[in-house]
């Protein structure tokens, strides 16, 4: 058992090994930067590239390419890595302990990258005698011994923090109209992706969407966005408000929103003698505060929508309307709020309001904060790597009559070619030549 033990040891330190990881995961982040994820992406952009080609769908299905870092194989790559860098982090704290007492000694500069020996006159006062070597020791700060198993930790808990993340966290999203309420229940959410072990995700409380707020700057780009929610029952309910680069945590997780956002048509298709036909259209965002959506009514027909939104934000008080049936143009003009599209056989299109809708996201990952706290002593540890370098420095002077053996040595811990005109200023203090 232990040599199996041992045999696991040596390959999971391998650098062959290590390196392999490191190129899987850094391919993995290729392959989820670069193509649409599920829970991030629009469902029109999942859509196109399942549209790619049967042998682009057969790779998205087999290797999981529209959700990489909820995949088993990236999972798998991510459990071999904690595996191997817990190993490494092991070893480099105990050679700390180690290096952190030991005492530094004369013969430890025996092999130091920078010696040299010399001889000088010697340097003792006419009543002053001295037969023994003196021996000067300057150790360097230790703190420079700590910077490499920091950043190893730090890696490691960053690791491990996607580890418990593809296993126990979970995303879910869910599109808003003002005024509507989330109920707190899993499934009143539009879609979910929880991990391997994780519990779907929902809010303790009941969610409304008070009102979105939207501004753009004289080019028509996006300046603000902001998000008034109302938490608890809709009458008592409390009152925040989150916009795109702020979260708000409530009980049971996070919530969060993405730039998704429009007016939303509300339609109605109705004729005599049939039930009505009412609808939601969520116009999306074509840019420069141009929104489009399209409802499909009975007979065939579908209707084009389009809005035109200012930059204040304010709501859309007309739509520019097409009604197209039979390949034939029905209907196009502006509607207002209120008004109605007269369609042949007694078909009547009527636009009751044009609210906002806005997609609101909630997420579930208590490993968020190692995910921070990883990052925090990556960021320490590489700063300590190459700020502070333990630099230790020896000098013995032999006295020989009227003559001084001079040994002088420096032995940086890192960056050692760094350290050589050091090294020559330390020869010329004691009298040697470089």
């Amino acid at each position: 058992m232990q040599a199996m033990l041992r045999t696991l040891k040596r390959f999971l330190r391998s650098p062959r090994v290590i390196v392999g990881e490191v190129v899987a995961i850094a391919l993995a982040g290729v392959l989820g930067a670069a193509l649409p994820q599920v829970g991030t992406a629009p469902e029109a952009e999942l859509a196109a590239l399942r549209k790619a080609g049967p042998v682009v769908a057969g790779l998205i299905d087999v290797l999981a390419l529209d959700h990489v870092f909820s995949s088993y194989w990236f999972l798998t790559i991510i459990l071999l890595a904690t595996a191997s860098l817990s190993i490494v982090a092991l070893q480099q704290l105990r050679r700390l302990r180690i290096t952190w007492s030991k005492p530094l000694t004369e013969v430890r500069f025996k092999t130091a990258p920078y010696r040299t020996e010399f001889q000088r006159p010697a340097r003792l006062s006419a009543d002053e005698s001295r037969t023994e070597s003196a021996v000067v020791l300057r150790p360097g700060t230790r703190i420079g011994l700590i910077g490499s198993p920091v950043f190893h930790i730090g890696l490691l808990c960053l690791i491990v923090a996607g580890v418990l993340r593809a296993l126990f966290a979970v995303d879910a999203v869910v599109d808003l109209i003002e005024g509507e309420t989330l109920p707190p229940t899993a499934s009143a959410w539009a879609a979910q992706w929880p991990g391997a072990m994780a519990k779907p995700f929902q809010v303790d409380q009941p969610v409304t969407l008070d009102a979105v707020h939207a501004t753009r700057y004289e080019t028509g780009a996006l300046e603000e966005l902001k998000l008034q929610l109302k938490l608890g029952d809709t009458a008592v309910g409390e009152h925040r408000e989150i916009s795109v680069n702020q979260g708000l945590d409530v009980s049971g997780g996070r919530l969060y929103m993405s730039q998704d956002f429009g007016p939303a048509a509300m339609i109605e298709w109705r004729r005599n003698g049939e039930p009505p036909i009412r609808e939601a259209v969520l116009l999306d965002g074509k840019g420069n505060g141009r929104y489009e959506g399209t409802s499909s009514g009975p007979d065939g027909m579908r209707a084009h929508l389009r809005a035109e939104l200012d930059n204040e934000g304010n709501h859309a008080s007309a739509l520019e309307v097409r009604v197209i049936g039979e390949d034939a143009l029905l209907f196009a003009n502006v509607l207002q709020v209120g008004d109605t599209a007269s369609l042949p056989d007694g078909l009547v299109l009527e636009l009751h309001g044009a609210p906002f809708w806005a997609r609101v996201h909630g997420s579930r990952d208590r490993a968020l904060w190692l995910a921070y706290a990883g990052f925090a002593l990556m960021v320490a540890g590489s700063a300590i790597i190459f700020g502070v370098v333990k630099v230790d420095t020896c000098v013995v002077v032999t006295p020989a009559g009227e003559i001084e053996r001079v040994f002088v040595a420096l032995r940086a811990h890192r960056f050692a070619p760094l350290y050589h005109e050091r090294f020559q200023r330390l020869v010329r203090q004691e009298g040697g030549s470089v």
